[in-house]
């Protein structure tokens, strides 16, 4: 080997152990600070997506919808009997969302909340919107079909409905965190502290809620009842200022008022101006058939007070069998006189 080619290899051996050393230093050094705070801005990114689905439910649940239209069911019911049902239906809602926020604060009572649970506790969910949903339906129902006459118990009635609305978003909390919940558990995760609280949190606002629209709701119906005897009272008490002079005009009086009950009875709903006018009406036709009726239609007095009674307190069905009945029990319509 001459002096050049010695020195050939020496180069040659020189870079391959630079060329090691540099791949040595090239291999990276776990960085444990780094992991960390890679872990805290994963949990931080499910908290806010957490919360963002939260609070894209309780959105969703706060959307005003348009009144619906009254369906067939409802406009056969008088306004008592709708009532009832309102009555029932908000009982109902509270009992199954009570039953929900138990479920649920049952299920994180342990620090911990499995698959299982979540299942269970979204049955009660399930249950919960569906009760509230349908004493919405049923309160929207008695808005179009009464909101117009019962001033008093519409008060009463909206604070009900506004309890509902927060019980609708309380449940729609509860179950976009079990959701949550799902999806952490599904990727073999651990729950954190803070999606326990706030499981927790929403359940115990569900309950609060619920508490108080149990509250309202026992005082309504009878608020309701009130107003009815008021109203009835009130269109009974309206005084004629036009009494028939004969018995022909004494029967135009009673088929006016006939054709005013009809006519505001036409669209399933009365406003005060209707009523006002049925008051009047009856009463004047009331006045002249017991003047000028004789012994046939004397009795017919009674008849339209009635008629007058059942509009008042919202018993429309009723009042349209009465009507007929009053409008067969007069006879032929007589034809108006000729000046």
């Amino acid at each position: 080997m001459n002096q050049n080619t010695g020195l050939t290899f020496f180069v040659i051996l020189l870079v391959i152990a630079l060329a090691a050393c540099s791949s040595v230093r090239a291999t990276p050094t776990p960085d444990t600070q780094a992991t960390v705070n890679a872990a805290v801005a994963a949990t931080s990114t499910t908290q806010a997506s957490m919360q963002a689905t939260i609070d894209a439910a309780i959105k969703a649940t706060s959307a005003v919808l348009p009144m619906p239209t009254p369906s067939a069911e409802y406009v056969t019911m008088s306004e008592e009997e709708l009532a009832a049902l309102i009555d029932q239906a908000v009982a109902e809602a509270i009992t199954s969302t009570q039953q929900c926020s138990n479920a649920t604060t049952a299920a994180a009572a342990d620090g911990a909340v499995t698959q299982q649970e979540v299942d269970q506790v979204q049955v009660y969910v399930a249950d919960a919107e569906q009760a509230v949903a349908y004493a919405e339906e049923l309160i929207n129902a008695y808005y179009g079909l009464y909101g117009e006459l019962a001033t008093e118990t519409l008060a009463v009635l909206k604070a009900i409905e506004q309890d509902l609305t927060l019980m609708a978003q309380d449940v729609a909390a509860i179950n976009a965190s079990l959701q949550q919940i799902s999806n952490t558990l599904a990727q073999g995760l651990a729950l954190t502290e803070q999606t326990l609280a706030q499981l927790s949190a929403a359940a115990q606002k569900t309950s609060a809620n619920a508490a108080a629209a149990q509250a309202k709701a026992q005082s309504w119906i009878s608020t309701l009842y009130t107003e009815l005897d008021r109203r009835a009272a009130s269109a009974l008490a309206v005084q004629p200022h036009q009494v028939a002079a004969d018995r022909q005009a004494a029967l135009l009086s009673a088929f006016e008022y006939v054709d005013a009950v009809r006519q505001a009875l036409t669209d399933n709903k009365i406003s005060l101006a209707e009523l006002g006018q049925i008051a009047q009406l009856g009463a004047n036709a009331s006045a002249g058939l017991q003047t000028q009726g004789g012994p046939q239609l004397q009795k017919l007095a009674g008849s339209i007070n009635a008629l007058t009674t059942q509009v008042a307190r919202g018993q429309w069905p009723q009042a349209q069998v009465g009507l007929g009945d009053l409008e067969a029990a007069l006879g032929a319509r007589p034809r108006p006189s000729r000046p």
